[in-house]
This record gives C-alpha cells, structure tokens and sequence, in this order.
C-alpha cells in the first residue's frame, strides 16, 4: 500500500514545488541583488602586498566603491594594473558568487600574480601639482602656488607612512627609488605611493597614473576585525 502522501495528492506535490521554486527565486534575486551591489556600489578587495604597510598590511581585507573616482590627496585608491588580463563574462559571475558566498575570502577567478593585479596605493599628487622626492620626503607645490611643503604639511588625511633614515652607505638607487627629479602633473594624473616607502612600487617607477587607472577609492579596512580603520 503507497504511504508516501506526495505520491498520492497531486495537490501536495505542486504545493511543494512551488516551495521550491519560490525558495530558489527568493535566494537567486537575493544574489543578483548583492552581485549588482558588489559589481557597481561596494565591493571587497584582498590586500596580498605588504606595500601598504603599516595601516594596510598584507592579508588584509578592504571594500572599495567605484562610486569615488576622484580622490583627494591622501586617499587610498585601487589602481587597474595594466598588465591586468580581461575575464570572460562566465568568469566573472563564477568569481562574484564565490566571492558572496565566502565574504570575499575566496576569489578563484582572481590574478593571483602581484605584477598583474590592482593593487592599493595612497594619492599624494594632485592634477596640477608639481612634485620631487628628496631620500624619501615628498615636496609637494600645489597648482597657483609658490612654495613646496612636505606631503603631511598639506594634507589633512592621517596615515602612517614607513620612511626610515637610510644608513650613510646605503645606495639609495637600490629598490624604490629614494629621489626623483620635479616633475608637473597634467590635468588627469595622479602621483601616488605605497606606504612602504622604502619598498613598494609605484609612481617613483611607473610614472604619474591617469585618472583612467583608478578602479575605486578605498572606504574602510574590515578584517582582520582588530584592525578595522576607515581610509
């Protein structure tokens, strides 16, 4: 005798199935919903590099929003690499829901190369501005100025930047470069530099960025959890 109440009332099975569908629709809308939140308003960004240091250090975990792409001075930006290979769409949707359902922690779609992903990097010359490094201290002239002043003097961001005093023979030609030359920035570029002064690669190597560059700015450190800091 059949006691499975499901094979027996028609009425039951479709009232279950519709459960189903209705459980599936709910968490799928629910997904595009955030995917469209991550992709176009907020989104988490792994820090692998220790060129942040020591507010952003390696293994953190950032949100940027690509709703600012016009930093003020001292504002940490994701720059678009351009060695940065193009996903596919499939690619994309795969990594976005990995991403969601791990809280950004796992991104298996993601360049996993230093040399070929975004990375981090603080904004400490404007468009306008003329700039030179002198072992490691940066002299800034803003636009319709007539004096240079020292990167903190004229911002009002607060951050910690690792610029130690070189010994007497260290060769300041050896890794980032300790002095550059004046230069002007045009009217979309951007000076930017890693925290880590002595070791990061940035604009005192690849040159002013354009504003083209800049994926996102930087909101907030959120993990570790201990060390949580708006940017």
């Amino acid at each position: 005798m059949e006691t499975n109440i499901y094979a027996i009332s028609y009425k039951l099975r479709r009232e279950l199935q519709r459960k189903i569908f209705f459980c599936l629709g709910i968490f799928f809308l629910f997904f595009i919903v955030v995917s469209l939140i991550l992709n176009f308003i907020i989104f988490p960004v792994a820090n692998k590099s220790d060129s942040m240091s020591p507010d952003i250090p390696a293994g953190s975990f950032e949100f940027v929003t690509p709703l600012l792409k016009n930093p003020g001075r001292g504002d940490v930006v994701l720059l678009r690499n351009y060695k940065t290979a193009k996903r596919s769409v499939f690619s994309k949707f795969c990594g976005t829901f990995a991403s969601f359902v791990s809280f950004g922690k796992w991104q298996p779609f993601s360049e996993h190369d230093l040399g070929t992903r975004p990375v981090l990097r603080r904004v400490v010359g404007l468009p306008g501005d003329t700039i030179y490094i002198d072992r490691y201290v940066v002299f800034i002239k803003p636009a319709n100025q007539n004096h240079f002043l020292t990167e903190f003097e004229i911002t009002n961001a607060k951050y910690n930047a690792k610029i130690l005093v070189p010994p007497s023979n260290w060769d300041v030609d050896f890794g980032a470069k300790a002095s550059i030359s004046q230069i002007t920035l045009s009217s979309d570029e951007y000076f930017v530099l890693g925290d880590d002064r002595l070791s990061s690669s940035d604009s005192r190597i690849w040159g002013p960025v354009k504003h083209s560059s800049i994926i996102g700015e930087c909101l907030f450190l959120y993990f570790p959890f201990n060390k949580f800091r708006l940017l």
